[in-house]
């Protein structure tokens, strides 16, 4: 038995296999906490914060340590300092466990007077904090934390988490046999290392007044909700994304970034394909005319304009600007169903933006081969297809970039300790002719001229081109459509001859049905603000009553 004791003591004390006793001592003895690293900063397009992390301290308690010297006698101590009520502090105290937080984010006075208290069983964390200086502006496209603070969500902060999150550090602190931690010196295993920021291409200033007219439109028109983008043509840059819900009369942050994840029919806005396609094909001009007849029965369904009519000639430019889904359709027979799909693709439709934003929809878009015998009546006036505004802005966005798609661009570069590094962007590709998006351009400022489906889009001094769409909600649980509830939608560009802007506002369920009386004043309060703030001054062509230029010859909603 001595031979046998004598070398199991040889093995744990001389050969090593008394580690693993050691380190279960050690278990016993130390734990593991884990430092919060800073999450790196969002940043608008000007180096202003958007959103950031600020260190704080988390304020614990042991229960079963307080419990032994008066859980009220102390409540009554810390409810003062923690701006807290003693019952709420009290029931806290009386729980059944070893660690509770009393108060998760508290500054540096506070804790320090917490631990001038000296009471028993209490300690602090160091914690972090995410703070908007800006409040609730762009926070569904920046997104929200979970509810340690420790990862991103939603929004921007879930898609470049692993760039803003940093790295925890670790430290081991001592513990009684209860499991309270010590007053023993803490060691740092690990310090944390802080996140990289990320630089939007957003302007604050912007966003923040496009999220006020978007509100008040919302409000004023009874829509449940509405969204709106506003971006750079050329550059492709997002100045601005808005997405609001109607609560009780009131227009707060959605909880989704709907200009990205929301899919909805778009109505007429979308017939920006099909005279694209007809204009290039060369299957009609400017001022070529139609046969516009009161309605179309295609596969068994009845096609008519908004307004009733009876047989009438209409120009290529009369159909756009009064938004006729018929005049549409005989051009779009013309192109053929191939065709139809294969524009709306050219443009970004049927295919995420590229941004990789989280719950971002790809939209619905059939393929030709899937046709029904209505399709070609439906689909190029805007039904039977599903877009997002990003998208919509994306297509406005080609054309007024003289025709030539710019891949959009929100995040322009991760800002860290070692400087700012641009991030890449997409490969831009010409979509349409330079000729042929300057005459849609012509024929879309007809849109906004009177005669036209949206002069409340016009903004004074300026041209503006542009299509209305209004397109009926399908039903979630029957076939065909919601009564009575519409989509109303205006995506445009301004100056027409030399854009600055491209906007598109979304007006979801509002009390007056067509985009042109819901979405366009929106339109026209955005950019009149976009234009003076970035002072760009009316072009020195004098516009006309008409909101045309005035030296354009033959440019009338008749065609001339």
């Amino acid at each position: 038995m001595a031979v046998l004791l004598s070398g199991r003591l040889a093995e744990l004390q001389v050969l090593g296999g008394g580690q693993r006793y050691l380190a279960y001592g050690q278990s016993e003895l130390y734990r593991v906490v884990s430092i919060p690293a800073l999450r790196g900063p969002i940043l608008d397009r000007q180096g202003g914060v958007l959103a950031m992390s600020v260190p704080t301290t988390e304020i614990y308690a042991d229960p079963g340590e307080i419990r032994r010297s008066g859980v009220l006698a102390e409540a009554r101590r810390l409810a003062g300092p923690l701006g807290l009520s003693v019952a709420a502090v009290a029931d806290a105290l009386a729980a059944r466990q070893s660690f509770v937080v009393l108060a998760a984010h508290v500054d540096e006075a506070v804790a320090r007077e917490v631990e001038r208290l000296g009471e028993p069983g209490i300690g602090e964390l160091a914690a972090a904090e995410r703070f908007a200086p800006d409040g609730n502006l762009a926070l569904p496209l920046l997104g929200w934390l979970s509810g340690d603070g420790t990862a991103g969500i939603a929004g921007l902060e879930e898609q470049y988490n692993s760039l803003l999150a940093g790295t925890a550090g670790l430290e081991r602190v001592e513990v009684d046999p209860a499991g309270s931690v010590t007053d023993a010196p803490v060691r740092v295993l690990r310090r944390p290392v802080a996140g990289a920021g990320i630089q939007t291409t957003l302007s604050p200033v912007l966003q923040f007044e496009v999220e006020q007219l978007l509100g008040r439109g919302i409000v004023a028109s009874g829509a449940r909700a509405g969204w709106a983008v506003v971006e750079q043509p050329r550059t492709g840059d997002i100045l601005a994304v808005a997405s609001l819900v109607n609560e009780h009369g009131r227009a707060v942050p959605s909880p989704d970034e709907l200009a990205f994840t929301d899919t909805f029919e778009p109505g007429s806005v979308m017939k920006l394909t099909t005279f694209s396609g007809a204009l290039t094909d060369g299957l009609v001009t400017p001022t070529s005319t139609l046969s516009v007849p009161p309605d179309l029965v295609l596969g068994g369904r009845v096609f008519a304009d908004a307004e009733p009519h009876g047989l009438e000639t209409l120009t290529a430019t009369q159909v756009i600007a009064r938004s006729s889904n018929i005049g549409t359709i005989e051009i779009a027979e013309r192109l053929t169903p191939s065709r139809v799909v294969a524009w709306m693709r050219r443009y970004g439709f049927g295919a995420p933006s590229g941004l990789h934003f989280p719950g971002e929809s790809p939209g619905i878009l059939k393929p030709a081969s899937g046709f029904s015998a209505s399709a070609i009546g439906s689909t190029p006036i805007g039904q039977d297809t599903g877009v997002t505004a990003i998208q919509l802005a994306d297509a406005y966005n080609a054309l007024a970039s003289g025709g030539v798609f710019v891949p959009p661009r929100l995040v322009e570069a991760v800002v860290g300790p070692s400087g700012r590094r641009p991030l890449p962007t997409g490969r831009a590709h010409r979509v349409v002719p330079a000729g042929v998006a300057a005459e849609l351009t012509q024929m879309l400022e007809h849109v906004v001229a009177p005669g036209g489906t949206a002069p409340d889009a016009a903004v004074p001094g300026y041209v503006v081109a542009g299509k209305t769409g209004t397109a009926q909600i399908p039903s979630s649980t029957s076939a065909g459509y919601v009564p009575g509830a519409f989509m109303g939608t205006f995506a445009g560009f301004v100056p027409a001859q030399h854009p600055a802007f491209t906007i598109v506002v979304v007006m979801d369920r509002p009390h007056a049905d067509y985009g042109g009386v819901t979405a366009a004043p929106v339109f026209s309060q955005i950019a009149e603000f976009a234009l003076r703030s970035a002072q760009i001054p009316p072009p020195a062509s004098p516009v006309g009553p008409d909101g045309l230029p005035a030296s354009a010859e033959g440019n009338t909603p008749s065609g001339g």
